[in-house]
């Protein structure tokens, strides 16, 4: 079994580092992110193998269009796989040129290049793409039979209506938030504001049992 994740970068496992590599070096320091952002400990807790496919700033649009691109172009029919989805932030949005670019993660002065761009980071709803990304991936796995484990990682999403939801109305920061504020030998978070390797653990722990019980 394979887990195929989608998110931000509380799914990509930023700030994430390993002690042991050059806080330069991204991609020695890979393997350690991957294995110990949820997604990779959830995988070793089921026994699966993962492909983390989440990009640090993501929209739930791009997520939309990143799900389409792995199910259109590197599915394999014959595996066994599930879906995991940590829909983000409301009010982010991206573009695609010759790689996806997030409204979150570029400067200033690169941020408005085209008019175009500009009237669409301005004016998208962005209610309606989180509402019509997460009908967009539900349906398809629905239709092929695919199982998806889901939930808020970021945000205020409104409820979802699909059974498959992790503490639906909930998300990611909020409980590790709340846990850490009701015990304080808890220590859930790196300096930047994503989760640490504690923070990842703690949630998948929750997670895994949701995923035994619900979706596996």
């Amino acid at each position: 079994m394979r887990l195929v994740g989608f998110g931000c970068s509380f799914t990509y496992g930023s700030e994430l580092q390993s002690s042991d590599i050059d806080s330069n070096d991204h991609w020695g320091n890979t393997p350690h992110r991957e294995s110990n952002v949820w997604l990779g400990r959830l995988a070793d807790k089921l026994g699966a193998t993962f492909d983390n496919r989440a990009e640090p700033g993501n929209s739930n649009y791009a997520i939309q269009y990143q799900f389409a691109d792995w199910f259109n172009n590197n599915r394999n029919p014959s595996e066994s796989v599930v879906v995991c989805v940590a829909w983000t932030a409301l009010p982010r949005f991206s573009w695609l040129d010759d790689t996806w670019t997030h409204n979150g993660t570029v400067r200033d002065d690169q941020k408005f290049l085209h008019s175009r761009k500009d009237w669409i980071t301005s004016n998208v709803d962005h209610i309606y793409w989180t509402d019509a990304a997460k009908l967009f991936v539900n349906s398809v796995c629905k239709l092929y039979n695919i199982p998806i484990l889901q939930f808020n990682a970021l945000g205020k999403h409104k409820p979802a209506h699909y059974d498959n939801y992790f503490l639906n109305g909930l998300t990611m920061e909020s409980i590790l938030k709340d846990a850490q504020q009701s015990d304080d030998r808890l220590d859930l978070f790196a300096s930047g504001g994503h989760p640490n390797k504690a923070g990842h653990e703690y949630f998948t722990i929750r997670l895994h049992d949701f995923a035994k019980e619900r979706i596996i």
